[in-house]
């Protein structure tokens, strides 16, 4: 039988030409509605649309080779089936171009290997692909409906699936007409064999028609994916590119000198929102993985990164930039439930950013509308009058170096100062890690001093949306150290070391900072410090977010657990880990009525492994777990990774 002729792939040619124009308007679409978003500010590096450096690393590891989506074994695979298929699939149908110029596409080992075996394995593939997906969308899993969906989705799997089981049969007809048989192609031979019967016209028309409809299919498939949620495939690999090099949250600074009129105080509405949030928005899917990482959906809170997510894009595609009912239709209830843990991040496979979303709207709740939970407010006020958050502890700032033998940091000579923050200082389960870190330092030899006087980093006020405060109490802390002369930073919080790290520097710090669990085993890998290991103590570690999410720092705490025990693992761990609770300044309302506690879930989770002890690195999440395991009896279950080592010193008889 014939093959199509030059004139019917020209035509073809002209609609798919005609499909990838749609295409191009529509991401274009995409990018007009971006560009409504609060720019970039001026002089940055990278890319001046989007105010962000083109991210190598993320665009490798998260777009093409879709790591975040290998999380999830079965749904990475499908992933994987469906996008090699059709990368070979395009492959193979371009190369029909050359047997216009008089090459047999189908002779030698290309013939063979490629237009016969790799196509018909491409096309299994992508059947396998999208049976997967659609047969998940019909069956309402959970995570893709809970929170809302994006509609349009099992429509293009229907498209797809047509067009995949078009082109086997399309392929049938093709090789009913072939007098010699065809390696490879065995899909499109068992098909063919069916075709047995039927005369050689009726062959030839059936190869013309199954060709067209086969070849329709796929440029309607094309023309569409940028005014459906597959627009997902262009805009993911795009976001990822663009993704921050650093983890975790990055809050953009207030410019609080600017004119009233370029004043935003957070956002109530999408163009102010910065152009990178809105790609995150028009990327989501929806596919439900943030809330079921998000500990605050896990437990029953009002929040769901998910739901934010679709709200904003309905927003997006209504274009309804400048409605400022989009903070309310979101709801405070919502944005305050944010810890901040960054989980949402974490987990994104198409590297969305949730968490700053939602902190751009409750910095707009805090600063402009003075809005926010009773106990969050009280914590506000503590911290504007007393330069702390806390109410009524039982703790005095002084208790915690009582009997010790404390040194003053002093210019020149002292190597490291022992920032205390706000939770060691006030709350008195916390001042223990203090105490504990003094017999750590001195018996290292380390050179080691304190201010003197009881400061917070600020963090409390940032996470909580009050930068004014936030910015306030950073800078008189950057100015004492700098009167100071202070060069390296020792903390026992981890809040306090991913602002100093993290925020302090676009204020003008210069100073290098340390956290104590990472301190404690570069000691002990120099042979400065030496701990007595018990081979039958068995510890399980809780990694805090802000070190491991916020700061990939993850391995630092085991090797100093190992070395003191057995450690084993919780089933979340390491940069999968569930937050304590605190983070946000939700430590003040973590005991909120109505929902689960996270830190009960998580504590529990812990008790779980069999471990005689849970230990962390984060003075809040000692604080919290502490909590929770003191409903199981007197017996003290939680403990600082100081308190651990110093208890393993020599002749510390612990």
């Amino acid at each position: 039988m014939n093959a199509p002729s030059v004139i019917q792939y020209l035509l073809l040619a002209v609609l798919l030409s005609a499909a990838l124009v749609a295409l191009a308007v529509g991401l274009r679409r995409y990018r007009q509605r971006i560009a409504r978003g609060r720019e970039a500010a001026p002089g940055g590096a990278g890319s001046a649309f989007l105010g962000r450096e083109f991210n190598a690393e993320s665009f490798l590891h998260r777009a093409l080779l879709t790591s975040r989506l290998w999380k999830r074994p079965v749904a990475g695979l499908a992933h994987a089936l469906l996008l090699g298929g059709a990368l070979v699939a395009t492959l193979g149908h371009a190369s029909f171009a050359f047997s216009f110029v008089g090459v047999d596409v189908y002779a030698g080992w290309f013939g063979t290997v490629v237009m016969r075996w790799a196509r018909e394995l491409a096309g299994l593939a992508m059947l396998t692909g999208v049976g997967f997906f659609l047969l998940r969308r019909l069956a309402r899993l959970p995570r893709l409906v809970e929170g809302g969906e994006r509609k349009g989705f099992v429509a293009m799997e229907l498209l797809l699936l047509a067009t995949v089981l078009a082109g086997f049969v399309a392929e049938s007809f093709r090789l009913a007409g072939l007098q010699s048989p065809s390696p490879g192609e065995f899909v499109g031979k068992l098909v063919a064999a069916g075709l047995s019967g039927l005369d050689a016209g009726t062959v030839a028309r059936g190869d013309a028609v199954m060709w067209w409809l086969h070849g329709l299919l796929g440029v309607g498939f094309i023309g569409l994916i940028a005014y459906t949620p597959l627009s997902h495939m262009a805009l993911g690999p795009a976001n990822s590119a663009f993704a921050r090099k650093r983890p975790g949250i990055q809050l953009a600074p207030i410019d609080f000198d600017a004119d009233e009129d370029d004043l935003r105080l957070g956002a109530t509405r999408l163009d102010e929102l910065p152009r990178k949030s809105l790609l995150d928005v028009s990327a989501c899917l929806g596919c439900g993985r943030c809330q079921e990482a998000c500990p605050a959906a896990q437990t029953g809170k009002a929040l769901s990164p998910k739901k934010i997510m679709l709200t904003c894009a309905e927003y997006l595609e209504q274009g309804r930039f400048d409605d400022p009912g989009l903070i309310d239709d979101i709801g405070s209830e919502a944005i305050f439930d944010c810890t901040t843990c960054a989980a949402c991040v974490e987990e994104c496979p198409v590297s969305n950013n949730p968490a700053e979303i939602i902190l751009e709207f409750r910095r707009n709740l805090v600063m402009d509308r003075s809005e926010m939970p009773d106990t969050l407010a009280m914590a506000n006020r503590n911290l504007e009058s007393r330069g702390h958050p806390f109410a009524g502890t039982a703790a005095n700032p002084d208790d915690w170096c009582k009997g010790l033998d404390v040194p003053l940091f002093e210019a020149g000579k002292t190597e490291y100062l022992l920032w205390l923050g706000c939770a060691v200082t006030y709350e008195e389960r916390a001042q223990e890690v203090a105490r504990a870190m003094v017999r750590i330092l001195d018996a290292a030899g380390v050179s080691w001093g304190v201010l003197g006087e009881a400061r917070c980093t600020g963090d409390p006020a940032k996470m909580a949306g009050n930068e004014i405060q936030f910015v306030e109490m950073a800078q008189d802390n950057i100015e004492a150290f700098h009167e100071r002369g202070i060069q390296k930073v020792i903390t026992m919080c981890a809040h306090c070391f991913n602002s100093f790290d993290r925020y302090y520097p676009e204020l003008g710090a210069e100073w290098v900072t340390v956290p104590h669990s990472v301190l404690i085993e570069q000691l002990i890998a120099e042979g400065r410090l030496t701990v007595a290991r018990d081979e039958a103590s068995k510890i399980t570690f809780h990694d805090p977010c802000y070190l491991a999410r916020h700061n990939d720092i993850v391995e630092q705490p085991r090797k100093v657990l190992s070395a003191l025990g057995q450690l084993i693992e919780m089933p979340r761990n390491r940069k999968d880990s569930m937050c304590c609770g605190a983070g946000g300044c939700n430590y003040w309302s973590a005991g909120k009525s109505g929902s689960a506690r996270i830190n009960d879930v998580r504590t529990t989770e812990a008790l779980g492994t069999g471990a005689d002890k849970i230990a962390t690195s984060c003075s809040f999440c000692l604080l919290m777990l502490g909590s929770s395991a003191s409903r199981e009896g007197p017996e003290r279950k939680v403990f600082d990774i100081a308190e651990l080592v110093a208890d393993a010193l020599p002749g510390a008889g612990g």
